[in-house]
């Protein structure tokens, strides 16, 4: 009986140690990506700059401040880990800025998009409002 038991708990011991590697190698990847407060920091940059030349009211600001934070950690993400894959990065940060249009459109009124759009070098493209209401 004690030869089976011992037999077992081998036989369970030389199953985990394996598994136990992979699962370390899979999750011990470390991230070199700045703390939260960095992205804070060039969010609130990026938004009051905006702020300044868009004439936001405050609830823009918030709504723009979210999706900047969003924004910066994103692109951080993108720089650090697609450095060596150029074709990879730049169609990661295509669909960064594309997303990040898409946001800014939900947000603005369509004569602050155009003015984003213009002090971004953008051409400008003619956006469907909707209900009419911007």
């Amino acid at each position: 009986m004690k030869a089976k038991i011992s037999a077992l708990f081998m036989l369970f011991a030389l199953a985990y140690m394996p598994a136990r590697a992979q699962f370390v190698d899979r999750t011990s990847i470390e991230r070199a990506v700045p703390n939260i407060s960095v992205f804070n920091t060039e969010a609130a940059a990026l938004t009051r700059q905006m702020a300044n030349s868009l004439h936001l009211n405050e609830g823009q600001y918030a709504k723009l401040f979210t999706v900047n934070r969003t924004r910066v950690a994103q692109l951080g993400e993108i720089n650090t880990y697609f450095k060596p894959d150029e074709p990879g990065r730049a169609t990661r940060l295509s669909e960064l800025d594309a997303q990040y249009d898409q946001e800014c459109s939900r947000i603005l009124s369509p004569s602050q998009l155009a003015q984003l759009h213009q002090e971004k070098g953008a051409p400008m493209t003619p956006t469907d409002t909707g209900n009419g209401r911007g």
